[in-house]
């Protein structure tokens, strides 16, 4: 590996357990990052878990060099020097948000796979640039999503069931028992091809860490960008890769 001009991450299953905040090894790591090369954190979540799992936890980096990219690269934030200030949005309306909440609603009462599977705390998250359902819910333990969709046959029917009913939106998996929905064209890859430009480096001098890169997930998007990637397993292996960059990065 040669060091990159930027790195992007994925959160959920990339820098930590979904829904849960990354390891303080994990953050350690990270920060040292930060003073070396230029990251961006490019998630299905929204800015206000960002920034309570992640953010507030990166005491020791250099925020002048991080990026934020939440709900799938739907919006863009970098730091103000006192807060995140917003780059851009792509919000959907008050009637495409409700659209698509119905069609959920109706997902879950309709496909028995969903139907059947147990369901811990909020499942519906609109968060204006993007509405996730996140099929087990947001407080399901992690024992349980693990084994719930390992192969995302699952999750690939959901999202089969949302595109013949929603084909004028973005329709893509990410996490453990997620789906994401964004205004059509508005996906990861518009980060990163946003986080280029303001970079000024061609999206093949970055570098890209995601647990999803596969046909449907969220992350897959941005392989056409050019951008290099590299497929993880869980943050476990996210951080040995952290450990490599700083490796080439410091040399």
């Amino acid at each position: 590996m040669k060091c990159p001009r930027a790195v992007m991450f994925d959160l959920d299953e990339t820098l930590a357990e979904s829904f849960h905040p990354p390891t303080e090894t994990m953050l350690e790591k990270l920060a040292d990052l930060s003073r070396i090369v230029p990251f961006a954190i490019i998630s299905g979540a929204g800015l206000d878990r960002i920034e309570r799992d992640v953010l507030s936890r990166l005491t020791q980096a250099d925020m002048s060099r991080i990026s934020i990219f939440p709900n799938s690269g739907s919006q863009g934030f970098s730091w103000s020097g006192d807060n995140w200030q917003e780059e851009y949005n792509t919000n959907l309306t008050a009637e495409e948000r409700d659209r698509i909440k119905s069609v959920i609603e109706q997902c879950i009462e309709e496909l028995p796979l969903v139907k059947e599977s147990p369901h811990f705390g909020e499942r519906i998250a609109d968060r204006e640039a993007q509405i996730a359902f996140t099929v087990l819910g947001v407080d399901a333990p992690q024992d349980i999503k693990v084994v719930w969709d390992p192969d995302v046959a699952k999750r690939r029917l959901v999202k089969k069931y949302l595109e013949e009913r929603l084909p004028e939106f973005e329709i893509l998996t990410g996490g453990s028992s997620t789906v994401d929905i964004t205004p059509k064209g508005i996906d990861k890859a518009n980060g990163v091809a946003w986080y280029a430009k303001k970079l000024g480096v061609s999206p093949g001098e970055m570098f890209y860490v995601g647990d999803t890169l596969y046909e449907g997930g969220n992350d897959a998007v941005v392989i056409p960008t050019g951008i290099q990637t590299r497929l993880v397993s869980g943050p476990e292996e996210t951080e040995r890769i952290v450990e490599e960059l700083l490796a080439v990065c410091r040399a």
